[in-house]
């Protein structure tokens, strides 16, 4: 795992303010021929399921073999150092994925909840440059002045500011983070978006997997940037659901990223 200040820094000039920040610059959307597999579940990638399989494996069954996995950072089953060094172990990246019920309204808020998020990045040894994944409800409301808080302090922490969204317009992400891109540019470019939408009926908890993936790229954008610049699309959900020795269902989620750079470099 990289070392946490193996990442120089720059100051960034933005409209009156000036903060710190990581030196990578944005991922600029590239031409690529294949798009890259990944998963993410809410049950622990080592979980020991019925078949005598582990999640990770029965994923490789039922799959193919994932670039990433997408695992949350809090909540039951959250991310452990263990679970990392288990997935480190198998080659597999990880998607860092952060989860929190409080207002998302005031810039304020958004600083407070990237200070938490940083933290726990840390406590699990997460290096910088990582993107961590705020994840915004459907019905959830968020703004712009959040989304400029949270992304503002990530930056200066060293992580990648991103979100993990519903996109279709008709939900209050869309219409805020293509508010951001219009009056907080500089910001808003550096954020990774993970797009939940639309899932396709298809891979909707599927239990035969005889396709890899679907035929086009398809998620779904805010109208201030290209679908070309979604970091990762969640096509699939609750796919291959399987009880653990516990009696708990399990299932994972399909995703893919159509860019690499994004597993090469933002992920952990």
């Amino acid at each position: 795992m990289a070392c946490r200040n193996a990442y120089k820094r720059k100051t960034v000039t933005v409209g009156q303010e000036v903060f710190s920040a990581s030196a990578a610059e944005p991922i600029v959307p590239k031409a690529v021929t294949s798009l890259f597999f990944g998963v993410d579940s809410e049950e622990k990638a080592d979980d020991l399921l019925q078949n005598n399989l582990e999640q990770f494996d029965w994923v490789v069954r039922n799959k193919i073999y994932p670039n990433f996995y997408g695992r949350h950072l809090t909540g039951d089953n959250c991310l452990t150092k263990e679970e990392i060094q288990f997935l480190h172990n198998k080659g597999c990246k990880i998607a860092a994925i952060y989860t929190c019920g409080d207002e998302k309204k005031t810039e304020e808020q958004g600083a407070i909840l990237a200070k938490k998020m940083g933290a726990r990045a840390f406590e699990l040894g997460i290096p910088e440059g990582t993107a961590i994944f705020l994840e915004i409800g459907e019905h959830e409301s968020v703004t712009r002045d959040f989304m400029r808080g949270l992304a503002k302090v990530l930056l200066i922490d060293g992580y990648t500011p991103a979100f993990r969204a519903n996109t279709d317009a008709k939900f209050d992400f869309d219409r805020e983070f293509s508010r951001g891109m219009q009056t907080d540019k500089e910001i808003f470019k550096r954020c990774l978006i993970w797009a939940v939408s639309p899932t396709l009926k298809e891979y909707d908890a599927m239990t035969t997997t005889h396709l890899i993936h679907p035929d086009n790229w398809g998620p779904y954008a805010p109208s201030a940037i290209l679908r070309s610049e979604i970091a990762i699309w969640q096509y699939g959900r609750d796919c291959h659901p399987i009880e653990d020795d516990n009696g708990r269902v399990a299932t994972f989620h399909l995703d893919l990223v159509r860019n690499d750079q994004v597993i090469i470099d933002k992920m952990f």
